[in-house]
């Protein structure tokens, strides 16, 4: 062993730093409480199971989102053992928190929507033919399971589908200056197939509510489930699949309101608009200067994928709209296709092929006039890497981010998969998306030490010597730290904890004792490590991690598994683990050694997480410590952004809101308001999808401490001439570019991390305009605001 490893300022018992949190506080502890639903009280909740015969456990079903206005990501997915669990994503830092068993044991997957305020309701069927159903309450708290009941009857038979019933305002109610508060009552409808093959229907009696109207059933029988959404100008529409493989729409002729009864004749006649279908279909909603037109993907009886879409928008006087042909995208997919839109209106739809791999294909661009199917130059792309059985895509875009991530059940598993897109191809097909590797979320319903782990639970293993960091002393709560075969007994389990340190250091935490990682106080080598009770005075507890990439990376893709440990207390040393007994050095037990050690016997690299995979949250905390350091960087050379390539700017999805929506409550007269949005160019840059996550989950608070990075708001007014009795606003489509490529991180060592940036382009930017359009209606708008 050289003279220089052993080579280090001497540790003096008054050296004190950053002071830790209190033992025991855990780095989830920051997630959100969510509590767990308690059974009914009359004990008639989804938990109570008939008997039943023995019989083989289900697979685990496909895993479904909701996706709150703040970025709050909650998974819902029925474990093997038929119970449904819900998992959390927090908005500020993109940490998962863990599985929480809802108690409910279900048939089939669970459902979703938002209510009003933006918390999400659940509706599960239970193996009695009754729909239950579980509230968010606004404090985050979950309701008991209630019995939604059963249609008259009959019972449930197939899938619900739940819609939220927008644009129902029958009063404008705006205040003096004409804004309107609100745009939708937000109250859900639900419809779902009996098993007397009728489709029927229920509505929320008011928004976030609790009581439901009276089931009715719509005219016909049906095979399957049906598909349910909600047109621009608020009317619902529904289609449904005979079993003869027609598929029919019908609509509303006016829109539901809370107050005013709806005519019995309310729905219009069963249109056909396509034959063969084989399965439940899917429905997006295409928003563009025509209006909001439809567009269908579902199986047919040739063995393929077939899209249809809507030629025009209904109306009241054409409530089903008119459709135009469909066309066949390429093989069928098993189950109910799955459609994910990137920010410039292309749909991407997702399926599972033949060799079990998650497959998607992508519009080159969106429907149009001409092309009313949009145009699909591009093939199938399969991403490798993990056999699935049931897939989903969770779109949360913010600011016009273009990631969205892929969620998969192993097909021979309860596992649940992650694989975010970090940016995508270019339209003709000249770059590709870029996607990062799939990352392993542990199974559905596991708690904190499955799978990969978590940062509650995980192994710290030796990458050179394949040795988990453990105890010498085993049931010894202040025992010597040692490196072993292993990495599943109790005391080889560790979790990082928070401290105090601004610059995001944490503490390992042995799970076994609750004691914590420290040195052994020696002034002189060896200086071994042991376990010491959590003390928030001490900075040699704390510890930064430092990624170690792997030589020749592809670093617009590769994330980091490797890292060196370093004490927060003596910076240049690192934790390390030695190959053999080098004299005064004892081999097994571990030590701190100068972290650029030319020693062969010397090891300090290491991979945390179980099974030689690594939990996601861990790149969490190594990027939240280099967003730390790299916001301290006055010459901005610590920390710099490659771009590996760059798209040509594009127009973001045409039809957001920009500014406010006015109201004209003459009865006869126009009226000519001015309205004023602000437009934002310039560029926001995040680390983003490298963790497997939405790519904005770090870049709020990273950019919020960056001053380095600016962006120029321009506030723009235009006048709008307002019918009587009409609502008017300006919907806003920015010019948008994105590039993807990777930070270079200088913290310790040099390493690199994906990332990209997305920036609100200045008009005009490779000859694409902002899309700037005044719209009046009726009705309020549907869409969103922009930013």
């Amino acid at each position: 062993m050289s003279e220089r490893t052993d080579s280090r300022r001497p540790r003096a018992a008054f050296r004190r730093g950053v002071v830790l949190l209190a033992a025991g506080a855990a780095l989830a502890a920051s997630l959100p409480a969510v509590s767990a639903a308690a059974p009914t009280a009359a004990g008639r909740g989804p938990a109570v199971r008939p008997a039943a015969a023995a019989a083989e456990p289900e697979p685990a079903g496909a895993p479904v989102s909701s996706v709150a206005a703040d970025g709050t990501v909650t998974l819902f997915a029925r474990a093997g053992d038929g119970m449904v669990h819900r998992r959390v994503r927090d908005r500020t830092d993109g940490r998962w928190g863990a599985w929480t068993n809802t108690e409910g044991a279900v048939v089939g997957d669970p459902v979703t929507a938002l209510n009003l305020d933006k918390r999400p309701s659940v509706f599960v069927r239970r193996a009695d033919g009754h729909l239950w159903y579980q509230k968010q309450a606004v404090d985050g708290a979950w309701a008991a399971w209630a019995d939604f009941g059963a249609p008259p009857g009959t019972t449930v038979a197939g899938a619900p589908v739940v819609v939220a019933d927008d644009n129902t305002l029958e009063t404008a109610a705006p205040n003096g200056d004409g804004v309107i508060a609100g745009n939708t009552d937000g109250r859900l409808e639900l419809f779902v197939r009996g098993a007397d093959d009728r489709l029927w229907h229920r509505a929320q009696r008011s928004p976030n509510g609790t009581a439901w109207s009276a089931w009715e059933a719509l005219p016909g029988t049906w095979a399957g489930s049906p598909a349910a959404v909600v047109g621009g100008d608020g009317r619902l529409t529904v289609f449904g699949r005979k079993s003869d493989g027609r598929l029919k729409v019908t609509a509303q002729k006016e829109r539901g309101t809370s107050q005013k009864p709806l005519p019995s004749d309310n729905w219009s006649s069963w249109k056909e608009i396509g034959t063969g279908f084989t399965g439940n279909v899917t429905v997006a909603a295409d928003n563009g200067t025509a209006g909001v037109l439809f567009q269908v993907f579902g199986n047919r009886s040739d063995g393929r994928l077939w899209t249809l879409t809507q030629s025009a928008p209904g109306t009241p006087s054409k409530p089903a709209g008119v459709w135009a042909e469909g066309r066949a995208l390429g093989p069928k997919v098993p189950g109910r296709p799955v459609v994910a839109r990137h920010t410039d209106g292309r749909l991407a739809v997702f399926g599972i092929d033949t060799g079990d791999r998650v497959v998607y294909r992508t519009q080159s661009s969106p429907a149009g006039k001409n092309d009313p199917n949009g145009v699909w130059l591009a093939g199938w792309q399969p991403l490798e890497g993990t056999k699935a059985r049931a897939v989903t895509v969770v779109s949360a875009p913010r600011e016009g981010s273009p990631a969205f991530d892929v969620f998969a059940v192993g097909k021979d598993s309860d596992t649940l998969y992650q694989r975010t897109r970090l940016a995508a191809g270019s339209f003709d097909g000249s770059r590709k998306d870029v996607w990062l590797d799939w990352t392993d979320l542990a199974p559905i319903g596991s708690g904190a030490c499955s799978g990969p782990g978590s940062l509650d639970c995980l192994t710290v293993t030796n990458s050179g010597l394949n040795m988990a960091l453990g105890l010498e002393q085993a049931l010894n709560p202040e025992s010597y730290v040692t490196r072993g075969l292993g990495g599943v007994l109790p005391w080889q389990k560790w979790a990082l904890r928070p401290t105090d340190d601004t610059g995001g250091a944490v503490a390992l935490v042995n799970v076994r004792h609750g004691t914590c990682l420290d040195d052994d106080g020696s002034v002189v080598f060896p200086f071994h490590l042991k376990l010491a009770p959590c003390d928030p005075s001490r900075d040699s507890q704390q510890w930064t991690l430092e990624p170690v990439m792997p030589a020749n990376a592809d670093k617009e893709k590769t994330v980091p598994t490797d890292f060196r440990i370093r004490q927060r207390a003596g910076w240049r040393h690192c934790l390390t683990a030695l190959a053999e007994d080098v004299f005064p050095h004892v081999a097994k037990r571990v030590e701190l050694i100068a972290c650029d050690t030319d020693s062969d016997n010397d090891h300090n690299t290491w991979k945390l997480g179980n099974n030689g995979s690594m939990p996601p949250d861990v790149l969490r905390v190594v990027l939240d410590q280099a967003a730390k350091w790299c916001a301290r960087q006055t010459d901005r050379k610590g920390c710099v952004f490659v771009p590996v390539g760059e798209s040509s700017a594009y127009q973001a999805v045409q039809g957001c809101v920009a500014g406010r929506v006015l109201y004209n409550q003459s009865p006869d007269r126009d009226a000519t308001y001015t309205l004023g949005w602000t437009s934002t160019t310039g560029t926001e840059f995040t680390f983003g999808g490298s963790l497997g996550f939405e790519a904005e989950g770090l870049s709020a608070g990273f950019n919020a401490s960056m001053t380095w990075l600016q962006q120029e708001s321009v506030t723009e007014q235009a006048q709008i001439p307002v019918p009587p009795k009409q609502f008017g606003w300006i919907e806003l489509g920015p010019v948008m570019r994105e590039t993807a490529g990777y930070w270079k991180i200088q913290l310790g060592g040099t390493w690199t991390v994906p990332g990209r940036n997305v920036s609100y382009a200045k008009d005009r930017t490779d000859g694409v305009e902002t899309f700037i359009s005044t719209r009046t209606s009726k009705t309020p708008p549907s869409n969103g605001h922009c930013g």
